[in-house]
């Protein structure tokens, strides 16, 4: 009997010895994902985007984004000044990615219908953090898709890579 008690404690003990090595250094991971964003929110250049998705590492996603535009619609077209947008990645356990793009190289579909401005974007994205497993993540990924501002969605694919 005494035999059986060491020998349950040892196994317990081996037990935490294995999950506490298991929290190794970060690893770069290759990272692919499909994201879909419809707009809910608009103020002066800013948009509020809710985003959908499914990505590797993160399986089904919610989250959302804030994108400042700046542009300004002339007799010749829309000038694209600067661009930036941030925001988050919730998986389905909560765990959370952020994000941050200072270009999200938007290409204008010509001729161009300010009320209709339609196009391709393709930019990079860089990953800033995040909670759960990815707390202290970072990475990048290409992001390439469309928009349509008269039907507020965009929809992207992204390639990269993720270290958590």
């Amino acid at each position: 009997m005494k035999s059986l008690k060491i020998l349950l404690v040892l196994c317990i003990m081996l037990g935490f010895t294995v999950s506490a090595n298991s929290q190794g250094k970060p690893v770069e991971k290759p990272f692919k994902g499909q994201f879909y964003a419809v707009v809910t929110e608009e103020y002066g250049p800013y948009e509020v985007l809710s985003i959908t998705g499914n990505a590797t590492h993160t399986g089904t996603f919610t989250g959302d984004f804030k994108f400042d535009r700046i542009f300004t619609v002339a007799p010749g077209g829309i000038l694209i000044g600067e661009t930036i947008y941030d925001g988050t990645i919730i998986t389905a356990n909560g765990d959370k990615i952020f994000f941050e793009s200072e270009d999200p190289g938007m290409i204008l579909d010509l001729p161009i219908n300010p009320a209709n401005v339609t196009g391709i974007m393709s930019g990079w994205t860089t990953f800033t953090g995040g909670t759960g497993r990815f707390l202290n993540c970072s990475g990048a990924i290409l992001t390439t898709g469309v928009f349509n501002t008269s039907l507020n969605y965009a929809m992207w694919t992204s390639e990269g890579w993720i270290k958590y």
